[in-house]
């Protein structure tokens, strides 16, 4: 997808660690960069970054369940200074449209219960609150476990 200077594209072995800094970055408990390879390598399909002008300032990476054609979001983020413009809207639209192409039709997420703005942006995507996961975070907090699914057609 480009609009302008900005492009979502599939993740790349090379950008590995670009994305473990805007995950450094967004979250008081990043993934690790090594936690980042195995997710990219285990599903490279499922990860997908956004740039502008060949700077990577986002990113969503997911991963296989067990559950028949459904995929995990594990970690979606955009540096602070590119947020406000729509663009994790952007990039989880273009997951969604890619996996549905694969055939998927559930994906799953944490989400910091804390955390508002993702919540609203997950519900608009029509994600449900399935439940709550206590203590589910580093720092003790808890999250909202949110799944999508999408009519067989």
């Amino acid at each position: 997808m480009e609009n302008s200077n900005l492009l979502i594209r599939h993740m790349r072995e090379e950008d590995i660690p670009k994305v473990y800094e805007v995950e450094r970055k967004s979250f008081p408990f990043p993934f690790g960069e090594v936690l980042i390879g195995n997710i990219f390598y285990a599903a490279p399909e499922l990860c997908f970054i956004i740039e502008r002008d060949k700077k990577i300032i986002g990113f969503l990476m997911a991963g296989y369940t067990p559950i028949p054609k459904r995929v995990h979001i594990l970690s979606i983020a955009v540096l602070e200074e590119s947020r406000g413009q729509g663009l994790g809207r952007k990039i989880l639209t273009y997951f969604l449209n890619s996996i549905r192409k694969l055939g998927y039709l559930s994906v799953k997420l944490e989400v910091n219960i804390d955390n508002n703005k993702a919540i609203k942006l997950y519900e608009e995507f029509n994600f449900k609150i399935e439940s709550k996961i206590r203590k589910y975070y580093q720092d003790g907090s808890d999250a909202y476990l949110m799944i999508r699914v999408e009519n067989e057609k």
